[in-house]
Protein backbone atom coordinates (compact mmCIF):
# COMPACT_ATOMS: atom_id res chain seq x y z
CA UNK A 1 0.00 0.00 0.00
CA UNK A 2 1.71 3.00 -1.02
CA UNK A 3 1.41 6.43 1.18
CA UNK A 4 -1.37 7.93 -0.48
CA UNK A 5 -3.48 4.84 0.23
CA UNK A 6 -2.05 5.07 3.82
CA UNK A 7 -3.02 8.50 4.50
CA UNK A 8 -6.64 8.36 3.25
CA UNK A 9 -7.14 5.18 5.62
CA UNK A 10 -5.95 7.08 8.20
CA UNK A 11 -8.22 9.89 7.26
CA UNK A 12 -11.30 8.15 7.08
CA UNK A 13 -10.95 7.70 11.21
CA UNK A 14 -11.74 11.20 11.45
CA UNK A 15 -14.87 11.49 12.02
CA UNK A 16 -17.10 13.81 9.53
CA UNK A 17 -19.63 16.16 9.72
CA UNK A 18 -21.56 18.91 7.93
CA UNK A 19 -20.24 22.60 8.04
CA UNK A 20 -21.99 25.47 8.30
CA UNK A 21 -22.99 26.75 4.81
CA UNK A 22 -20.53 29.49 3.70
CA UNK A 23 -18.25 29.47 7.02
CA UNK A 24 -14.58 29.28 6.45
CA UNK A 25 -13.70 29.06 9.97
CA UNK A 26 -10.95 27.06 9.92
CA UNK A 27 -9.39 28.01 6.46
CA UNK A 28 -6.18 30.23 7.88
CA UNK A 29 -2.39 29.43 7.57
CA UNK A 30 -2.40 25.36 7.10
CA UNK A 31 0.49 23.17 8.14
CA UNK A 32 0.42 20.22 5.88
CA UNK A 33 3.27 17.62 4.82
CA UNK A 34 4.62 17.52 1.79
CA UNK A 35 2.39 14.76 0.60
CA UNK A 36 -0.86 16.55 1.23
CA UNK A 37 1.07 19.69 -0.49
CA UNK A 38 2.13 17.79 -3.72
CA UNK A 39 -1.33 16.08 -4.13
CA UNK A 40 -2.86 19.17 -3.89
CA UNK A 41 -0.30 20.12 -6.17
CA UNK A 42 -1.42 18.07 -8.44
CA UNK A 43 -5.38 18.18 -8.46
CA UNK A 44 -4.82 21.88 -9.11
CA UNK A 45 -2.17 21.95 -11.75
CA UNK A 46 -0.14 24.76 -10.38
CA UNK A 47 1.45 25.53 -6.51
CA UNK A 48 -1.02 28.16 -5.12
CA UNK A 49 1.02 31.50 -4.02
CA UNK A 50 -0.53 34.01 -1.95
CA UNK A 51 1.45 36.90 -0.57
CA UNK A 52 0.79 35.88 3.37
CA UNK A 53 0.72 39.87 4.25
CA UNK A 54 -2.18 40.38 2.43
CA UNK A 55 -4.23 37.66 3.80
CA UNK A 56 -3.97 34.83 6.56
CA UNK A 57 -6.57 33.03 4.60
CA UNK A 58 -5.41 29.28 2.95
CA UNK A 59 -4.72 29.88 -0.41
CA UNK A 60 -6.78 27.29 -1.58
CA UNK A 61 -10.22 29.17 -0.30
CA UNK A 62 -12.29 30.41 -3.09
CA UNK A 63 -14.85 32.20 -2.81
CA UNK A 64 -15.27 31.36 0.82
CA UNK A 65 -14.99 27.51 -0.10
CA UNK A 66 -12.22 25.27 0.43
CA UNK A 67 -11.56 24.37 -3.99
CA UNK A 68 -9.68 21.01 -2.68
CA UNK A 69 -12.07 19.88 0.11
CA UNK A 70 -12.03 16.45 -0.68
CA UNK A 71 -8.09 15.70 -0.55
CA UNK A 72 -7.90 18.90 2.31
CA UNK A 73 -5.00 18.44 4.88
CA UNK A 74 -5.37 16.17 8.07
CA UNK A 75 -5.29 19.70 10.17
CA UNK A 76 -8.61 20.79 8.01
CA UNK A 77 -10.49 17.66 8.91
CA UNK A 78 -9.39 17.24 12.01
CA UNK A 79 -11.03 21.06 13.15
CA UNK A 80 -14.32 20.67 14.82
CA UNK A 81 -13.54 16.81 15.45
CA UNK A 82 -11.42 17.13 18.33
CA UNK A 83 -12.35 17.70 22.08
CA UNK A 84 -9.83 20.91 22.54
CA UNK A 85 -11.34 24.55 22.44
CA UNK A 86 -9.27 25.68 19.87
CA UNK A 87 -10.09 22.84 17.64
CA UNK A 88 -14.09 23.32 17.96
CA UNK A 89 -16.46 25.37 15.72
CA UNK A 90 -17.33 28.10 16.92
CA UNK A 91 -21.13 27.91 15.58
CA UNK A 92 -21.46 24.55 17.43
CA UNK A 93 -21.30 22.31 14.39
CA UNK A 94 -19.41 18.87 15.76
CA UNK A 95 -19.80 14.70 14.32
CA UNK A 96 -21.34 12.77 16.75
CA UNK A 97 -18.04 11.66 18.65
CA UNK A 98 -15.56 13.90 19.39
CA UNK A 99 -11.94 12.59 19.29
CA UNK A 100 -9.65 13.02 22.25
CA UNK A 101 -6.05 15.51 21.79
CA UNK A 102 -4.64 12.17 22.03
CA UNK A 103 -6.14 10.12 19.15
CA UNK A 104 -5.94 13.18 16.79
CA UNK A 105 -2.45 13.58 17.77
CA UNK A 106 -1.60 10.15 16.73
CA UNK A 107 -3.50 11.10 12.95
CA UNK A 108 -1.76 13.96 12.53
CA UNK A 109 1.78 12.71 13.65
CA UNK A 110 0.81 9.69 11.11
CA UNK A 111 -0.29 11.97 8.42
CA UNK A 112 3.09 13.46 8.97
CA UNK A 113 5.17 10.82 8.78
CA UNK A 114 3.73 9.37 6.07
CA UNK A 115 4.00 12.54 3.73
CA UNK A 116 8.00 13.23 5.22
Amino acid sequence: MGNLAKLDAALRQIPAFTCKPGCSECCGPVAMSRLEWQRICDRLGYKPNRNMEASLDCPMLKDGRCSVYDIRPTICRLFGTVNVPLMLCPHGCRPERLLPDAEAGMLLNKAQRLGA
